[in-house]
């Protein structure tokens, strides 16, 4: 029967059956290594229960393995979701900044608008100031002027009033300018005299009584 050595792995010749070899030391022609001879079958049912046990083992530690990714992969799929929330977070942010960017650009905008109101509404304050101060420059004017022609006004009045006081008058014959008030005097005293006479002169009630 020919035999390959466990050890040098090259083949010599045994003059037995595999039978009768099984369970027997054998020892290699060409490394002199000993071992006990397994028959055939015997062999494949020890290599077949050491390949369950490998694969057991293997299964064991793959299951074991799964068990560890699929923790892992628990704790990742939490670590992912937490990323992902953190991202929508990062978002919303990148959204309120934006906003506050463009509020900025808009505030830029009012500033430079307040600038341009603040620069208008001091021109028109002083505008306004030099405006008043023109008003009541010309308000002082025109009531200077105005006490000037009510003065004048009442200075013709007062000679109106003094020519009333001597009126004149023109003499009919000869076209001689008269003081009124003296004729009028005259006038007066005539009027005076008959209404004197007239009071003298005895009245009577019968009408074919005469005066005498």
């Amino acid at each position: 029967m020919l035999i390959n050595c466990k050890s040098c792995k090259k083949k010599f010749l045994l003059n037995q059956r595999e039978i009768d070899l099984e369970g027997s030391l054998i020892t290699c022609e060409h490394c002199k290594n000993e071992w006990i001879y397994e028959s055939r079958t015997h062999f494949l049912e020890s290599k077949l229960t050491e390949l369950d046990n490998d694969l057991n083992k293997k299964e064991i530690n793959l299951n074991q393995q799964n068990i560890k990714h699929n923790e892992k992969i628990i704790l990742l799929e939490k670590d992912l979701k937490i990323k992902n929330e953190e991202l929508n977070k990062q978002r919303i942010l990148e959204e309120r900044i934006a906003t506050f960017e463009k509020r900025i650009t808009d505030t830029e905008k009012l500033n430079s608008l307040q600038a341009d109101l603040e620069i208008h509404r001091t021109k028109l304050e002083e505008d306004v100031k030099n405006t008043s101060e023109k008003i009541l420059t010309r308000n002082k004017d025109i009531e200077k002027k105005a006490n000037y022609l009510e003065m004048k006004i009442n200075s013709y009045d007062f000679e109106k009033i003094n020519n009333e006081k001597n009126p004149i008058a023109v003499n009919d014959k000869n076209n001689d300018v008269v003081n009124l008030s003296n004729y009028e005097q005259k006038e007066r005293s005539k009027t005076n005299k008959t209404n004197e006479t007239n009071k003298t002169k005895p009245r009577y009630f019968w009408p074919n009584i005469s005066d005498k």
